[in-house]
């Protein structure tokens, strides 16, 4: 079922930012060889926690830049 809309982005972005507050409480990512993602897990280094922390930042305050 698609939800068009407001609803829809709202819903999408509450799934965003549960993905990423889980990876980001876990601390590792899946590792892509080639342009490929496989199964193997590997460690998150800074540079990603940052940028999942700006983006759960403007997930949570979509408004403000």
């Amino acid at each position: 079922m698609k939800v068009k809309g407001t609803t829809g982005i709202r819903t999408r972005r509450a799934g965003a930012l549960q993905r990423l507050e889980a990876q980001l409480a876990r601390g590792n990512k899946t590792e892509k060889i080639n342009g490929k993602t496989t199964t193997n897990l590997i460690p998150l280094i800074e540079n990603d926690r940052k940028r999942i922390t700006r983006e759960i930042e403007s997930l949570k305050n979509p408004k403000k830049k």
